[in-house]
């Protein structure tokens, strides 16, 4: 870390939660308040940080920066991804070493067209999610678990929509993937309040293009708020697409090094494996085995 001393701002999101803890109760029916979801050690709220698309910085840059708070991520890697290709005894030892390889599909399919508007004309066109079929991103992403069973043996594995799109030729194809899968990640750019309520399959997380340290500390302050799950979706920090500020992504490393007894940060996996166990999640079918 650039320095054992928490900047200011980490100080002041500290003193903010402070004020916020405890202040709101989920409600059941008849005005009742549900008990609190028990995440992992008592704490009010889980954390995930994920990390999309197998990127040289997730290498130069993420991976120390987590080691050296104490805390694990979650990496997306597409089969494409140049850095893995080049680097791929790094990211191996970064899978060996507790942080979590996960699926992103082999050549990273999107809509070229998403339902929000706009045109995505840099997704080549044999690799558009509207000429895809439900079979076909489902065969991609079987394939990519086992190029990562390769990487670090057998053990669950989540997935990440690509461009958070979740269809494949004009279908759905979320429940095709419930075989293969733990659990899955979409857009959504919220947190999980109702977690007794969630599909795993449909687990939303914000993308935090540019943003600062306190506004990323925000978003776990609702997870606090309400007792729920943030989940972060970087791409770059401190270099590549999609990209915050490495500074920004420490402060948010400090505070939650610093508050691991208020919000648990674990591997998607491990948080979702945490839900699934407590019969909260929407999914009826049992986990997939280290298999798959």
């Amino acid at each position: 870390m650039s320095s054992t001393r928490p900047s200011r701002a980490v100080v002041q999101a500290a003193l903010a939660v402070s004020v916020v803890v405890g202040a709101s109760l989920v409600h059941g029916g008849e005005g009742e308040p549900a008990p609190a979801f028990p995440w992992p050690a008592g704490a009010r709220a889980a954390a995930a940080l994920t990390y999309d698309d197998g990127m040289d910085v997730h290498l130069d840059h993420v991976a120390p920066d987590l080691d050296a708070a104490g805390l694990k991520g979650t990496f997306f890697v597409t089969g494409q991804s140049e850095s893995l290709a080049r680097r791929l005894p790094e990211w191996r030892a970064l899978g060996l070493r507790g942080h979590e390889l996960a699926n992103h599909a082999l050549f990273h399919p999107c809509l070229v067209r998403p339902p929000g508007g706009g045109d995505r004309t840099w997704v080549r066109p044999e690799y558009a999610l509207e000429g895809y079929t439900v079979k076909r991103i489902v065969d991609e992403a079987a394939v990519m678990n086992t190029m990562l069973l390769a990487l670090d043996g057998p053990r669950p594995r989540t997935f990440a929509y690509n461009c958070t799109d979740t269809t494949a030729g004009g279908e759905s194809y979320v429940d095709a993937l419930r075989p293969l899968f733990l659990a899955a990640r979409i857009g959504g750019e919220r947190i999980v309040e109702d977690v007794r309520g969630l599909d795993p399959f449909r687990v939303p997380s914000w993308a935090f293009e540019g943003a600062s340290g306190p506004q990323m500390i925000a978003f776990v302050q609702k997870a606090v708020d309400a007792g729920g799950l943030a989940v972060f979706q970087f791409h770059g920090v401190g270099g590549g697409w999609i990209a915050v500020s490495r500074e920004a992504h420490r402060e948010l490393l400090e505070w939650l090094a610093a508050h691991r007894e208020l919000v648990w940060t674990g591997t998607f996996r491990d948080v979702m494996a945490h839900v699934r166990a407590e019969g909260e999640g929407a999914g009826d079918a049992p986990a997939p085995s280290a298999r798959e």
